[in-house]
């Protein structure tokens, strides 16, 4: 009943956010150079990063990328405890023609900063996109993809690191691979996504700028508190009175899109269900996720004891292994994780 009954809400919502999108026939009619990386991008992908900047490499990086317009995917998730990431690509108008642009949002101890790239160079049937400066071009960064088959890629880029090295560094590597695509299925099939309609003009945004990125979000063109088509999940936390913690020990929460136990036993390999992973100072007492995709999520809570972030015997977890909540496009949902069970 309940999934019915969010089913028909989205059905709605997709429909209503059709309807009221305004665009020209004129841009809709034109090539969207780039377009055919909006159509390589929808699932869930995880993969190991590689960085050179302060908030180091990572093992996995899960992303969830969905529709949130007839012409923009988006996805939102953290590394670690002080490392988020924001990217969304979506089609502007830029030097009088449609083109996919990309919006990078990173925050490393609550400093960050948003830059804009947009599509300079692509070739449709290698897999191949690369995006730039909207001002400075490849003289200051650029962000190349390489798909291979239909379910992998590379993303790697390239900047001056701040202005300090000529020819521009490796800034970042992530080798990704699509594990599911299931969940983008809904928004796909309700936006018809995607389509040649442009998300932003950015005909003259950056002009007397000397590259396209920001450093405080004030100016921001497009920020992410404007990001369509999502909705927040307040999550409290209970720890059991039983279990004793200390300082060093971590929280995680985690979001999947399928359970990730089958006839009651943990499957490392359905993992690749993750839709939102954070991790929190044990203390913590209540989260506020931002910007989740409309649907249905598996929510589970870990306690880290030695740091792995592997969540093995001894540790602790929630017991609740059915805890569903259902979340709708510009809403937001509450929901309670216990923490009350000793990993065997």
């Amino acid at each position: 009943m309940k999934l019915f009954f969010l089913t028909s809400i989205l059905s709605c919502c997709f429909t209503f956010c059709q309807a009221n999108f305004v665009s020209t026939d004129e841009l809709e009619s034109e090539e969207v150079l780039g377009m055919g990386i909006l159509s390589r991008l929808p699932g869930l992908w995880n993969g190991p990063v590689m960085s050179n900047t302060p908030a180091g490499s990572f093992p996995t990086w899960y992303v969830d990328f969905r529709p949130v317009l007839p012409g923009q995917i988006s996805q939102y998730s953290s590394l670690d405890a002080e490392t988020i990431n924001y990217l969304s690509f979506f089609i502007v108008k830029h030097e009088n023609k449609l083109k996919v642009a990309i919006r990078t949002e990173g925050v490393f101890q609550n400093k960050g900063c948003v830059t804009y790239e947009v599509i300079d160079s692509v070739n449709e049937n290698e897999g191949y996109y690369r995006f730039s400066d909207f001002q400075s071009g490849v003289r200051r960064a650029y962000t190349e993809f390489k798909f291979t088959g239909e379910d992998s890629f590379v993303m790697d880029v390239y900047t001056t690191r701040f202005n300090t090295v000529s020819p521009l560094d490796l800034h970042s590597k992530w080798e990704a691979k699509c594990f599911d695509r299931t969940s983008a299925q809904k928004p796909i099939e309700y936006f018809e996504f995607p389509q040649a309609v442009m998300v932003k003009d950015f005909s003259d945004v950056f002009s007397g700028m000397f590259e396209s990125i920001y450093y405080t979000f004030e100016n921001d063109p497009y920020n992410s508190s404007y990001q369509p088509f999502v909705g927040t999940v307040n999550c409290q936390i209970e720890i059991d009175t039983k279990i004793k913690t200390k300082s060093t020990d971590e929280l995680c929460i985690m979001l999947t899109t399928e359970s990730i136990y089958q006839d009651g036993k943990y499957k490392p390999e359905r993992l690749q269900y993750l839709s939102r992973i954070v991790y929190l100072a044990v203390g913590t007492k209540s989260i506020t996720l931002k910007n989740i995709h409309p649907g249905n999520y598996y929510v589970y809570s870990f306690i880290d004891t030695n740091g792995d972030k592997k969540h093995t015997s001894g540790e602790y977890m929630s017991s609740n292994l059915e805890n569903i909540i259902y979340v709708l496009p510009e809403s937001h949902t509450v929901t309670t994780t216990t923490i009350d069970f000793v990993i065997p």
